[in-house]
């Protein structure tokens, strides 16, 4: 059986370093947890792998983060203490590098920090919005109603984006169907044809040619456009990563036909559903705004985000430099200003939100819809080229015989 050396905290709250026989890493820590033991770090003496390093990397699903929390939640309610509530949490943990992080929190929390800095440690699991709201709970009192806020965020994150995919599993796979068809059609049947026309030595109809073109491309120099195909993937997600490729991508993408009104509704909700998450649980309006600026989803947003901060450090309020942006919907405006008169701005970045998410819900049901016409239209244009490229110059020949 293979063996593991461990580090964990004894009954005694010492911290002692061992090894014990376990069929796998889990196994070792479920072994360890029995005889009350807290596993900070298992490694296996066989392989030399450290555990603790390939979990520190290893990215944390959404769905584990927001079981985490809702779990969280419910044993905050019950009045059950929070290094408790770690406990058992690490217990039932199925993932092995969600258990890990978690042991990890209960060490540091047990050590003296705050649970928010215990999370900054992972950002792997916890995104920084994550962690500021946390922080904001624990300085209001209110860590369980914060929890609760942040996994309906992180639930409508992952219902929208499941919504998207299924909308778009349809249309993609109609495009994949069609380029492999037409690729098809390129290797196999045109050279057929081309054999064909060059031995009838008649003048070629545009059409024709392009096709010919194109497969002389495809044939001969699928090396140089393979290599060229490559590049641009690896050249477009290189720029993407850079300030100014994600802002100008991001700005792209809002300009898109379709899709950018879907984001704008998307990113509307996420911007004000994320402020009144963060200004209710009492983080400084400023404080929130530049949180919101960071983790909104879409960098050109944010920057009108952090203008509207400075505005607000000015003493002008949030719906004046929203308003001067000339980007956010005058909707979302009108009733952030409404909020602000009237002291209410929590209910009213609630109602905004509630609106968009209605918006973006029906949006992504419409998308399926919006799109198949065009792919209709797109497949009409190709069997349309295919079709003259090959019948036209049998269409001269048969004029030509008469």
């Amino acid at each position: 059986m293979p063996l593991f050396s461990y580090k964990a905290i004894n009954t005694n709250g010492i911290v002692v370093e061992d090894t014990v026989e376990a069929a796998s890493s889990i196994a070792a820590s479920d072994k360890l947890r029995s005889i009350g033991y807290h596993p900070l770090n298992i490694k296996s003496k066989n392989a030399g792998l450290n555990l603790e390093i390939f979990n520190q990397k290893a990215k944390i699903k959404t769905d584990d983060v927001i079981v985490f929390t809702r779990q969280l939640v419910v044993l905050l309610k019950a009045g059950v203490p929070l290094l408790s509530c770690l406990d058992a949490l690490a217990e039932q943990a199925e993932n092995e590098s969600m258990r890990d992080i978690i042991m990890k929190i209960y060490v540091d929390i047990e050590s003296g920090i705050s649970f928010s800095e215990a999370l900054s440690k992972h950002p792997q699991a916890f995104e920084k919005m994550y962690i500021n709201t946390i922080r904001a709970g624990e300085m209001g009192g209110a860590l369980d109603k914060v929890l609760a806020r942040l996994a309906e965020l992180m639930e409508f994150d992952r219902e929208t984006r499941a919504q998207i995919k299924s909308a778009m599993r349809h249309p993609v796979i109609i495009v994949v169907s069609l380029t492999v068809a037409f690729i098809s059609l390129m290797l196999f049947v045109v050279p057929k044809f081309i054999d064909m026309f060059a031995k009838l030595g008649v003048n070629l109809p545009l059409p024709t040619r392009l096709l010919i073109a194109m497969y002389t491309i495809i044939s001969g120099y699928w090396y140089i456009v393979g290599g060229v195909l490559i590049a641009s993937i690896i050249g477009f997600k290189l720029w993407v990563k850079t300030p100014s490729g994600a802002y100008n991508w991001d700005l792209i993408k809002l300009k898109m036909p379709i899709f950018g009104a879907l984001i704008m509704k998307s990113t509307m909700s996420r911007f004000t559903r994320m402020l009144e998450t963060l200004n209710s649980s009492g983080l400084p309006i400023l404080q929130a705004l530049d949180i919101v600026s960071k983790t909104v989803g879409n960098e050109v947003i944010g920057k009108e985000i952090e203008k509207a901060a400075l505005g607000v450090r000015k003493g002008d309020g949030l719906a004046v430099p929203l308003r001067q942006s000339k980007l956010f919907p005058p909707m979302v405006i009108r009733m952030i200003s409404i909020g602000e008169q009237s002291g209410s701005l929590d209910e009213m970045l609630l109602n905004i939100s509630g609106h968009y998410d209605v918006e973006v819900d029906y949006a992504v049901k419409s998308l399926s819809s919006m799109i198949e016409p065009i792919i209709t239209v797109m497949l009409g244009i190709i069997v349309l080229f295919l079709a003259l490229a090959i019948f036209l110059p049998m269409w001269d020949l048969t004029s030509i015989a008469n």
